[in-house]
């Protein structure tokens, strides 16, 4: 599902990536409240934790950069806004 999340938000589709946040999350506590026989101590289940991690981590990396990517944006919007502001402003002082 980790490695499906990671697809979505590279392809910036943003409302399967939220609900496959929340299919992930439901699925982590049904995880939780099994028993482990074992498995997380295994080398399969090692080898897995470690992969989910790495995926985990770019998951974050990306959205880190679209957060970052989404505020440029929003600074640039509002310096326009700001400037069509001044110089409507201005014109009118001119008239």
């Amino acid at each position: 599902m980790t490695k499906e999340m990671l697809k979505f938000l590279e392809k910036q589709d943003m409302e399967l990536f939220y609900d496959l946040m929340n299919q992930r999350e439901q699925l982590q506590n049904i995880i939780e409240q099994t028993p482990d026989d074992g498995f997380k101590v295994s080398l399969a289940g090692k080898n897995l934790i470690s992969e989910i991690k790495r995926d985990s981590q770019a998951i974050i990396e990306a959205m880190q950069i679209r957060m970052s990517s989404s505020k440029r944006q929003h600074q640039v919007s509002k310096a326009y806004g700001a400037a069509s502001t001044t110089a409507v402003s201005q014109m009118n002082l001119k008239r």
